[in-house]
């Protein structure tokens, strides 16, 4: 029965059905419906990670436990690349790694080590993270590009490489990648001259660049050396920085065309020295709560448990800590959550839409009568469909423990981004 649900609402949203449609339409119209997508990256003194809201360039700063700040006189270095299975950033000052969760403080996914392959003839001057094939993608201070498989979230493994066919004395500074076409960019400056050029390859062949065009200006203002880039595939929106003005260009991939600068942030803080998108960010609403007969579970919590992107078949609806050996209820539909109804029976209330009508799963927590050591993981696959980018979506656990006391989790607003 959950298959074929399951099957049924992954259906609704690849067919993107009308009453989907004008339920999205009405909820994309909400204001603040979630926390918006964020430039991020870390930056050449200190070093912090800082991010801005792309819209308002609000700003925003957490510190990398164990990075040291980038070695003096080598130049261009570090990197930032966001990984959205994991959803930590990954950060190198130019000799080091290290992973790192930016929505939680800095909290450390990787902790810092060595970058592979790497010494100070060759250091990491860009990061790019391909979802598809889970690589990362390294640029280095000779242009050479390397590319690594990312294993259990943190172990890095050698690949290939290849030199990037540029000018003499010209160095690559950034990289970034559209998930969705299979693109990679890079950030090439000149030493010495101001703002440098995006050079654009497919990811089959990072170094066979098919494309590029100069970004000199952001805001009308001139830019400095580049120094770093990220795509944001959901807007189709480059993200150029020289550490302190950031450039919004909307950019047209099936042509390789930049097209108009949609915004430019400045950066205050401290300079960036790499730089990636992180997509939007789940709103949770609600509290969690339980009826007498289920024990009392404070740090229940329903998560996402990665990011929800487009072509993501991994992707999952996740309860933790709840009352153990109970049975759990998903609810889920697109628009955003609203009041609770329900309440009671529902100590909290369900927040969830009901029209149309919402997708229901039911699975078991597993765990131990009286405890607080149930979970569900509900698999909910993206369809590879681009045209879903910015669907708003609804979700909350509801349960019945063993002796019939009822709980209620908090409930999640958020959106499909890109990847």
């Amino acid at each position: 029965m959950s298959r074929f649900q399951l099957f049924s609402f992954t259906n609704r949203l690849a067919a993107a059905t009308s009453s989907i449609a004008l339920a999205a339409c009405a909820a994309l119209a909400t204001p603040a419906f979630a926390q918006g997508p964020r430039i991020v990256g870390i930056t050449a003194t200190t070093p912090l990670v800082v991010s801005q809201d792309i819209g308002t360039c609000a700003l925003a700063q957490c510190t990398p436990a164990g990075m040291p700040p980038p070695t003096p006189g080598l130049g261009f270095l570090g990197g930032t690349a966001y990984d959205n299975r994991t959803r930590g950033v990954w950060l190198s000052d130019g000799l080091l790694i290290g992973k790192f969760d930016v929505r939680n403080a800095c909290a450390v996914q990787c902790p810092v080590v060595p970058m592979p392959n790497t010494s100070p003839n060759n250091p990491v001057t860009g990061l790019a993270y391909y979802a598809p094939t889970s690589t990362l993608y390294v640029s280095d201070r000779s242009n050479v590009i390397r590319w690594y498989s990312v294993t259990g979230g943190c172990t890095l493994t050698l690949v290939s490489r290849c030199i990037l066919p540029i000018p003499a004395g010209d160095v690559v500074t950034g990289c970034a990648t559209d998930d969705w076409t299979g693109q990679i960019f890079y950030t090439v400056v000149t030493p010495g001259s101001p703002g440098g050029r995006v050079v654009v390859a497919q990811i089959g062949a990072p170094c066979l660049p098919f494309c590029q065009f100069p970004v000199t200006t952001c805001g009308g203002n001139p830019m400095s050396p580049l120094v770093g880039i990220g795509y944001d595939s959901c807007a189709q929106v480059l993200w150029i920085t020289d550490g302190r003005r950031t450039k919004g260009l909307r950019f047209d991939p099936i042509n390789c065309i930049p097209l108009v600068e949609v915004q430019c942030c400045l950066n205050t803080v401290d300079p960036y020295i790499g730089l990636d998108v992180m997509p939007s960010t789940e709103i949770s609403s609600g509290p969690n709560c339980t009826t007498p007969t289920c024990p009392v579970c404070l740090s229940m919590q329903h998560k996402l448990g990665s990011d929800p992107f487009v072509g993501n078949a991994a992707f999952t609806l996740d309860l933790v800590a709840a009352p153990g050996g109970s049975t759990a209820i998903l609810v889920l539909n697109v628009g955003p959550c609203g009041p609770p109804v329900f309440a009671p029976p529902f100590c909290a209330g369900i927040r969830v839409p009901f029209s149309p009508p919402p997708l229901t799963v039911t699975v078991g927590t597993g765990g131990t009568i009286g405890l607080c050591n149930g979970m569900a993981a509900i698999g909910l696959p993206i369809p590879a469909n681009q045209a879903l980018c910015g669907l708003p979506l609804c979700s909350q656990f509801v349960g019945v423990c063993s002796g019939g006391g009822l709980f209620a989790s908090n409930a999640l607003q958020w959106a499909i981004v890109g990847a």
